[in-house]
């Protein structure tokens, strides 16, 4: 709107510009590209953690609902958390609780405070840690901040609030291994291609709070946790490495993993004693898999912004289909689906009797891309004549084999690019988005990056093959078209993880 406005403050005393400036703004705006990122920006909004506090937690005199279960607030409540959404979530439950809230400490991104306002006058102190997502300095403070706190109080109420980003912001490994010596074997697990159930084993492994630490330090204090889950399923031992869930992770499987990526034989011998260790037994109560004493609830995913993107392609006139919410894998893999994805639906725009081909193909990749078969049949049930928006949602992988800048989404995006320009898609034009959900990917100021498939007549002066294969998609899409590739939106406050999002629009509407 900032920009419309000064447009007309520049012509306004030019009546005969007007009309054209409109005709042009209007056009830019209707841009597939403009519409892939106010879908991505309508999932963010839905996915606000204020928003979902406010919808799960209310507080009637001195009984606090969660859901389905209350609790009597006749203690005094405390607050710890950690992760990339926790400060909206803070802030709202302290909004909440009021006077039965008597202290917090909750570790937050840097630069968080450059997107959103500090709350003044708050129980809550806030340190903030972990730039480009890896543990520092300030994080570990933070994180023996936490333990300090959570390890001085009793009968009380703790809200534990945790998110994706939460691993690296509370990194207190277990002595004698140091801070460093972490930071450096999940940067090459990282560089390597381990997911993230597989480094949050390692993680659980070599530190005090995660794998269920913190919530036996606060025992036997009621704990409520409050998830924001950016994991495939859900899964709450490794969402931020499970804090407050018992840790089944065997010692081998840790031991796995390691030697699986080549690191065992070079991993500290601090690092190898501790993992060679076996931890001692819990003395919780554990009923069902869950410590007795915590109840856990997952208050957003990504299905509900995959549900939020749906409906608003919907609303802009597409036809549209959440495919999946639970793409994993290197994104060199998922890429190539990607875009013999667009050509299956392609070629079954010229001729709709190759639907059936389409059925295959889907069927043939239903483990890659864990397609559900209604998805499937959405997405055949579509007249092809018609545009329509493909949905997914995950986190994939990359292998770091080059030295450039960048990210997922980035590589993602420039990946898909390459491979769908290969196929000579003719009956429909191509647009794809891929981005994070927290608005930042790798270590650069872009959630990623926006995809078109007259791509390579943009590319007469620059080689993105070796911009692909150098890891340096962030180089590559700053000097492509002037940088407006680029999706630039900082700190959201929130992570489910990534969206994916494919426009295929028939040439012939």
């Amino acid at each position: 709107m900032i920009v419309k406005r000064q447009i007309f403050n520049v012509l306004c005393s030019d009546k005969s510009q007007i009309n054209c400036v409109v005709t042009l703004f209007r056009k830019n705006m209707s841009t597939d590209s403009q519409v892939l990122r106010e879908i991505f920006h309508k999932s963010i909004e839905v996915i606000q953690p204020q928003r979902l506090i406010k919808n799960e937690v209310k507080l009637c005199q001195h009984h606090l609902t969660v859901r389905d279960q209350t609790y009597e607030l006749n203690k005094p409540c405390y607050i710890v958390g950690f992760g990339k959404a926790v400060y909206g979530m803070a802030v709202e439950l302290e909004q909440v609780l009021g006077q039965h809230l008597k202290r917090g400490i909750v570790n937050v991104p840097v630069g968080i405070f450059e997107k959103f306002e500090r709350v003044t006058d708050s129980k809550i102190e806030y340190v903030e840690g972990a730039k480009d997502n890896l543990p520092d300095e300030q994080a570990l403070n933070g994180a023996k901040m936490i333990k300090d706190l959570v390890d001085n109080i009793q009968d009380d109420l703790l809200f534990v609030l945790v998110s994706g980003g939460g691993s690296a912001l509370l990194p207190l490994p277990i002595p004698p291994i140091t801070l460093k010596e972490k930071q450096n074997l999940i940067r090459n697990l990282a560089k390597r291609g381990a997911d993230i159930n597989e480094m949050n084993c390692i993680r659980k492994r070599i530190s005090i709070m995660k794998g269920g630490g913190l919530a036996e330090l606060a025992y036997p204090c009621r704990v409520v946790c409050l998830v924001l889950s950016d994991i495939i399923g859900d899964p709450l031992d490794f969402i931020a490495s499970g804090p407050t869930i018992p840790n089944t992770d065997s010692r081998e499987m840790a031991l796995a993993i390691l030697k699986k990526y080549h690191l065992y034989n070079e991993i500290p011998i601090s690092i190898k004693n501790v993992i060679d260790k076996e931890k001692d037994g819990t003395q919780c109560p554990v009923v069902n898999g869950e410590y007795e004493h915590v109840k856990t609830y997952v208050i957003g995913n990504n299905k509900i912004a995959t549900e939020a993107a749906k409906q608003e392609a919907i609303n802009k006139g597409f036809q549209s289909a959440i495919i999946s919410t639970q793409i994993d894998g290197d994104v060199e893999k998922i890429s190539k689906i990607y875009a013999e994805l667009a050509r299956n639906i392609d070629i079954a725009i010229n001729d709709n009797s190759n639907k059936g081909k389409l059925r295959v193909f889907l069927e043939t990749f239903s483990y890659d891309l864990r397609v559900e078969e209604r998805f499937v049949q959405e997405l055949l049930d579509m007249d092809f004549n018609k545009k329509m928006c493909l949905i997914f949602a995950g986190e994939p992988t990359v292998v770091v084999k080059g030295t450039g800048k960048g990210g997922r989404n980035q590589q993602l995006a420039l990946a898909f690019s390459i491979e769908v320009n290969k196929l000579g898609i003719k009956a429909a034009d191509i647009s794809f988005l891929s981005c994070g959900t927290d608005g930042i990917d790798g270590p650069t100021d872009a959630a990623g990056a926006v995809a078109i498939s007259d791509f390579l007549e943009h590319t007469k002066n620059i080689n993105p093959q070796l911009y692909l294969e150098n890891n340096d998609a962030y180089s590559f899409y700053q000097k492509f078209r002037g940088g407006k590739d680029l999706v630039k939106i900082g700190h959201t406050g929130t992570n489910v993880m990534d969206l994916h999002l494919m426009i295929i629009h028939p040439k012939n509407t």
